[in-house]
């Protein structure tokens, strides 16, 4: 059983990852923002974080910076809608700031699954096919 930290301002997605986590076994830790996120990620083992880029009182890039400052060994699933602009642009900053793998939204429960399923089978071996 794996520890996922999901970091989103919206509770649908809390939900989903909640929907599909409790089905594989998982267990899921909720923040609200990359405050929190962090403060979390600093105070708890976590095998997993999934992280929204637009959030309030701290983005998910700057958030997603000092958690692979922290814990580079520690996969992290970005996610977006975009905001402003196109979500790919959020997901392709992520991806070059450190994130392991992307996905936009609305996440699609089968894509997220294998997603997290691949994360973490084998996260070191994503990042060197990133």
């Amino acid at each position: 059983m794996a520890s996922i930290l999901v970091v989103d301002d919206d509770p649908t997605i809390h939900l989903i990852a909640a929907e599909l986590l409790r089905a594989s076994d998982h267990a899921m830790v909720e923040a609200a923002d990359g405050v929190e996120g962090i403060r979390l990620f600093k105070a708890l083992p976590v095998d997993l974080v999934v992280l929204d880029m637009l959030m309030p009182n701290r983005d998910g890039l700057e958030t997603l910076l000092e958690m692979k400052a922290l814990k580079p060994q520690v996969p992290i699933l970005a996610i977006s809608s975009g905001g402003r602009v196109s979500p790919a642009s959020y997901l392709k900053a992520a991806m070059t700031l450190g994130a392991d793998a992307s996905l936009e939204k609305p996440l699609r429960l089968d894509s997220f699954r294998v997603t997290v399923d691949r994360l973490l089978a084998s996260p070191s071996a994503l990042r060197q096919a990133g």
